[in-house]
């Protein structure tokens, strides 16, 4: 069976002689696994659309276990990002974290357009932390882990919201948090206001988020812990892009 689709590259590696075994991410198919023949060819047609977090239209044929990418085109090749080294970190840490998120052949359509939205606004417009930790939110809400921000998630109420818990999945008041003593994130009332900024938010909602270091950082930990929590896995990409480039943004003194 001959299909076609628009994917975004997760990552190639090697396979066979001069083979290359492709991750790729599909609005219509979801997360697969495909077999680029010959690929290490110098004049190999598929060489540029199977690079790293591009956008490109794959041909496959379905095999028995794997499928075969029989032609290709290049969409988007995002070369502002592939210039500089922190954008390329950061495209290439989206693609580690859809793969460890993702089950093969589960379509999750708003997750395909949150993804290649961010990887063009990364491309156009440099590294906003905002708009990474907008991602990593709405991949949660994605996959099926909507944090509870809105009230406490023990007495019902919306008052002194101040931890978040990791087991329960929201937040936890002043009242409740001596009652609950596993798994607590302490959280800041500027940083829960940015959490409930981010879902939902497009990119000119997020160019006009201002935060504080404190808030930034306070944001990415406990995203991290969210994420890692839920699918059981580190990034492990976050630590190389720590020790090479902190992270800037949207900072006010």
């Amino acid at each position: 069976m001959y299909y076609n689709a628009p994917v975004l590259i997760i990552k190639s590696i090697d396979f066979r002689e001069a083979d290359k075994l492709v991750t790729v991410y599909s609005e219509q198919y979801g997360k697969l696994r495909a077999v680029a023949r010959g690929i290490k060819k110098p004049k190999s047609s598929l060489r540029s659309s199977i690079q790293p977090f591009c956008y490109s239209q794959l041909h496959f044929y379905r095999g028995r276990d794997l499928e075969l990418i029989t032609q290709g085109k290049l969409l988007d090749f995002f070369g502002n990002s592939r210039e500089d080294l922190e954008r390329t970190l950061y495209s290439v840490y989206l693609m580690e974290i859809l793969d460890k998120s993702l089950m093969d052949r589960l379509p999750i359509p708003g997750l395909f357009r949150l993804t290649l939205q961010t990887l063009r606004t990364i491309n156009d417009n440099g590294i906003n932390p905002l708009v990474i930790r907008h991602f990593e939110l709405n991949l949660a809400i994605h996959l099926g882990y909507r944090p509870q921000l809105n009230q406490c998630v023990v007495c019902g109420g919306n008052q002194a919201l101040t931890g978040f818990s990791l087991a329960e999945g929201g937040m936890i008041c002043r009242g409740c948090l001596p009652a609950t003593s596993t798994g607590i994130i302490t959280m800041s009332g500027e940083c829960l206001a940015i959490l409930r900024q981010l879902e939902g938010a497009n990119s000119s909602v997020l160019a006009r988020i201002r935060a504080s270091a404190s808030a930034l950082k306070q944001l990415e930990y406990f995203l991290e812990q969210y994420l890692q929590y839920h699918l059981e896995r580190p990034f492990q990409l976050k630590q190389t892009i720590r020790y090479l480039k902190p992270s800037r943004g949207h900072v006010d003194n």
